[in-house]
């Protein structure tokens, strides 16, 4: 398994614990920020980032989009589009892009 792959994976688990986390809030109508788990490919990583569920959501629509620590950015296999102060948005490319696609479900995302 390549360095792609094996940080796709990764993302996606965490990507499936901040969708229940997000799902929680909504049931509990939460506006507020909240912690979500660093999105990055980094296996042993275990940070949160603090945003407002709605700002989750907008980000876990876009499929290749995902919430990082600043410093978890990766750039041999993704971009920063986005610079908070406490989090960055990364969007995926190359190797990590097409594993991806032919990994993650399309019900999620909505672009």
């Amino acid at each position: 398994m390549g360095f792609a792959e094996r940080a796709a994976r990764n993302e996606e688990i965490f990507r499936g614990v901040n969708e229940r986390i997000e799902q929680g809030a909504q049931r509990h109508q939460l506006t507020t920020a909240i912690p979500f788990h660093c999105e990055c490919g980094q296996a042993s990583c275990f940070e949160y980032v603090e945003l407002a569920p709605a700002h989750y959501d907008r980000v876990a629509k876009e499929r290749y989009r995902f919430v990082v620590i600043p410093g978890h950015e990766l750039e041999e296999i993704e971009r920063v589009v986005e610079r908070h102060e406490s989090f960055f948005v990364v969007e995926k490319t190359g190797e990590a892009r097409e594993q991806i696609d032919r990994d993650h479900p399309q019900t999620r995302h909505r672009s």
